[in-house]
């Protein structure tokens, strides 16, 4: 009866590149018009995956290939869909994923499993044994373009000899130590006007620095990037002289192994309005925060901020740390004392002569304290008096001791070793 019914029906004037039997399943269980390519045209699916698309695609995948996530780039003129189906013949994708012209997008784990977990029972347990399948097609009639796939936190490395193309707001994971990309001199604002932003989870830190016309050309600026709220800002007046003598640029991201950040370049930033000032005043040897860093000197500038994506705001920062005031001690020693090193307990310090000396005494978060050292020889001491056996007195540490002999006392008649 089913021959029958597919026989009934009018032919098509030319031939379907689909078996007949699929479509015969597909008419007669009322299947997604997309039953039969999923099932017959679906190639294997692995990571990393680089391909030029002009039309829909099909992949077979695995569900481990989906629980690892997914970082697509797109570049292309127009946005591109990736769906994944845990059947051919599901009425609708378990997940999306659209992907703007020249853009990146990504889906983590969690996103993955939280929308496998909302299968049915009995759908998770064929899953766990059948293949998922994703349709990959651009959203515009002739549209094209080159993707790339790559399990989340990871995407492909750009090497001097083969760089990708720097597209303004796009997204590049960075998880190889060392990334570089090309910039055409027609994408340069030409006003100059550009920042790089380093997006890392831990705040770890990569270096940035831009050279022209080449991987190995001039170096036309260089930063650290300490954390993912300050940005690289490039000389605009060089940017825009590269763009006048097209001139491409090339940007050099760098950090240590294992490290897994994000790299973006956006051109004509946006400014929000500006932060509250910070104005402060500590003594020297205590540290001052703002915005994720930390200072330790005088300093008086203005921040630059990120806000989100292509949006900057700035913050004048005025930091003082005053200087401590000076100490005075005097302490005294025998030649003995001196050559096998007097210490000088407070700070530390190690005297070999006698001398006036000044000296610093630093501990973490605590005012800085600076003492004037005045080391004297212990035959320079006052004597108490002339009786035998001869006592003197003297001060060391700024605690006043009572030599008598070769014993030491304290003020209150206790001998001391």
């Amino acid at each position: 009866m089913m021959a029958m019914t597919v026989a009934a029906q009018p032919q098509p004037m030319f031939a379907s590149p689909w078996s007949d039997s699929c479509l015969l399943v597909a008419s007669t269980l009322e299947l997604p018009d997309y039953f039969c390519p999923c099932r017959e045209s679906s190639q294997p699916f692995t990571f990393p995956l680089e391909i030029e698309v002009t039309d829909t695609v099909w992949y077979t995948a695995t569900m481990n290939d989906l629980r690892q996530g997914v970082s697509a780039y797109w570049f292309a003129d127009c946005s591109i869909t990736m769906e994944a189906f845990a059947f051919c013949t599901s009425k609708a994708p378990t997940f999306d994923l659209t992907v703007g012209p020249n853009q990146m997008r990504d889906i983590d784990m969690a996103k993955i499993n939280e929308k496998l977990s909302q299968l049915n029972e009995q759908e998770k347990v064929m899953a766990e044994t059948m293949t998922p399948h994703l349709r990959v097609y651009p959203n515009k009639k002739g549209g094209s373009g080159k993707v790339y796939c790559y399990p989340y936190d990871q995407g492909p490395e750009s090497k001097c000899e083969d760089p990708l193309p720097l597209r303004t707001g796009m997204t590049y994971v960075c998880d190889k130590p060392e990334n570089v990309y090309r910039m055409e001199w027609s994408s340069i604002p030409s006003q100059g006007k550009a920042f790089v932003h380093w997006l890392q989870k831990k705040n770890q830190a990569c270096e940035v620095w831009l050279t022209l016309d080449s991987c190995s050309g001039e170096e036309i600026g260089r930063a650290t990037l300490s954390d993912s709220l300050h940005v690289f800002l490039p000389d605009s007046a060089q940017l825009a002289d590269a763009r006048k003598g097209k001139h491409s640029i090339w940007l050099h991201v760098k950090h240590k192994q294992g490290i897994v950040g994000r790299i973006h370049w956006y051109s004509n930033p946006k400014y929000n309005e500006p932060l509250p000032a910070v104005k402060q005043k500590v003594c020297l040897g205590k540290t001052l925060k703002s915005d994720m860093r930390t200072y330790e000197s005088d300093t008086t500038f203005t921040d630059t901020i990120w806000v989100t994506k292509d949006s900057l705001t700035t913050r004048e920062i005025s930091f003082t740390f005053t200087q401590p005031k000076m100490e005075y001690d005097t302490v005294y020693a025998s030649q003995t004392e001196l050559a096998r090193g007097f210490l000088y307990k407070p700070s530390g310090t190690v005297f070999h002569t006698y001398q006036d000396s000044v000296v610093e005494i630093k501990k973490a978060n605590t005012c800085t304290r600076r003492i004037h050292v005045t080391v004297l020889s212990t035959q320079g001491m006052d004597y108490v008096g002339s009786s035998t056996p001869k006592s003197c007195k003297y001060i060391r540490n700024g605690q006043l001791f009572i030599l008598v002999d070769d014993r030491k006392y304290n003020v209150f008649g206790q001998e001391q070793r």
